[in-house]
């Protein structure tokens, strides 16, 4: 069984004109931060942009920065959705952006938390330290934004400059536990 999906934009990682220097990127969730949760989202049809996050991520990208996504998809090894469906949410995600594909990459993980030692499932940073092997990201100057304390803990274990808790998705349920 696949446990993770990685997408890397590859038009942006062939246009890098000096591969040595290293930038910031804006790590995202995508369901609650980036996309409505509609828990275990698999219908196209069903995906709307959070507030204000066409603007964010517009914003993120004119300041030359690294925007890369990555998100726990357990439905998938629970069976309640399958990586054909977690790939047509995800592209009709990137449509709703309109011309150029904002994302550097798009990291997911698709195993529950009920199974161990998965380096690639937040709160582990596995997801977030792998993509320093397809951009030149200055994890120490990159931010998180998350609505899950997971995503929070991933970005401190990857010992990234700042993490954000957001409202939004499970915001609300998890901002006690921050």
């Amino acid at each position: 069984m696949k446990i993770f999906d990685r997408f890397v934009n590859k038009e942006l990682q062939n246009n890098i004109k000096d591969k040595n220097k290293l930038k910031p990127a804006l790590f995202l969730d995508r369901d609650g931060v980036i996309i409505k949760d509609c828990h275990y989202i698999k219908n196209p049809k069903d995906v709307e942009l959070e507030d204000h996050a066409f603007e964010l991520i517009n914003f993120v990208k004119s300041c030359d920065w690294f925007i890369v996504v990555v998100t726990n998809q357990s439905g998938i090894s629970k069976g309640i959705l399958d990586w054909n469906s977690y790939k047509r949410v995800t592209k009709r995600m990137i449509d709703l952006f309109g011309g150029d594909n904002p994302f550097a990459a798009i990291y997911a993980n698709g195993v529950s938390s009920d199974i161990f030692n998965n380096e690639w499932r937040k709160p582990s940073p596995g997801m977030i330290n792998y993509s320093i092997n397809d951009f030149p990201i200055d994890l120490s100057q990159s931010i998180i934004i998350g609505d899950r304390i997971t995503d929070i803990q991933a970005g401190a274990k990857a010992n990234l400059f700042s993490a954000f808790h957001v409202l939004t998705g499970h915001g609300k349920i998890e901002r006690e536990k921050i």
